[in-house]
């Protein structure tokens, strides 16, 4: 089974679309790891195909409060961010309303793959916090068991790897090697071609993070998704451009913030 991995879809219909071309023909499925809309001038529509297309879809912080969840303060957004949430609030329609209200707020075990996690943010925060560092991401793999776990919400592709070794106790200086097994989390690069393979096992577990379809933050600002490929255990990176200067037309019309619309063309 091939599985299409999107996150951070964020309204931005254009290069949604782009992706979805670029990857035809290589997944069995669409998996969405939550904010589908915020930000972006289109949220219905990529409400819209995500309903249609996607077979797991979880819930994202601007999902939520796109929704008025009473949960969530819009004042505690900074001032772009907040208005664009304000926005998308009048423009969703009351069936991409109903879509986004049943998404689940807590981490997903899909049917029939026990050894994966689903998740927007994080197991332990599964709507808010970010897993950027090796520490944040040690704490998480102490609160799921599967070999894989899927997340988003950084808008940055990464691996984080969680695995047992063998490290010699220095206690015990007379002996040849004592060996205890101890674990330790690293940061791996994600590369934009090609693919990681994955060798998982309970000795052996990652942290994948496909980075945003709608609005990288890695200084590439071209459109990032990823390929999980269950058979052959291989996590893809890909990229896609995109005519990111449609969708800005699309925010200023909108009257989005000009910050949003500037910030696509650098991928930060």
């Amino acid at each position: 089974m091939r599985i299409l991995v999107l996150s951070d879809i964020h309204g931005n219909l254009v290069a949604l679309e782009s992706v979805l071309a670029a990857a035809a023909g290589q997944y069995d499925a669409i998996w969405c790891l939550g904010d589908i809309v915020g930000y972006g001038p289109r949220p219905n529509e990529c409400v819209a195909l995500m309903r249609e297309q996607a077979t797991l879809c979880v819930m994202g912080n601007h999902d939520l409060a796109a929704l008025g969840h009473p949960d969530i303060d819009v004042d505690n957004f900074n001032p772009h961010a907040r208005q664009a949430v304000l926005w998308t609030r009048e423009t969703l329609t009351e069936e991409s309303h109903t879509f986004l209200a049943q998404l689940p707020d807590t981490p997903v075990l899909p049917s029939g793959q026990e050894r994966l996690l689903v998740t927007h943010a994080s197991p332990r925060e599964p709507v808010w916090e970010y897993v950027l560092t090796p520490n944040v991401a040690w704490e998480n793999f102490a609160l799921f068991e599967q070999e894989i776990c899927l997340v988003g919400h950084t808008h940055k592709p990464a691996i984080f790897r969680w695995r047992l070794c063998h490290e010699v106790n220095l206690e015990y200086a007379d002996a040849v090697a004592d060996n205890e097994l101890v674990a330790e989390v690293s940061l791996l690069q994600a590369p934009s071609s090609g693919g990681v393979q994955l060798d998982t096992s309970a000795e052996q577990r990652v942290i994948l993070n496909p980075g945003s379809v709608g609005q990288p933050r890695d200084n590439d600002a071209r459109a990032a998704w990823a390929i999980l490929d269950l058979e052959q255990m291989l996590w893809q990176c890909r990229r896609t451009p995109y005519a990111i200067e449609l969708t800005q037309s699309q925010m200023q019309a909108a009257g989005l913030p000009r910050r949003l619309i500037d910030r696509l063309s650098y991928g930060w």
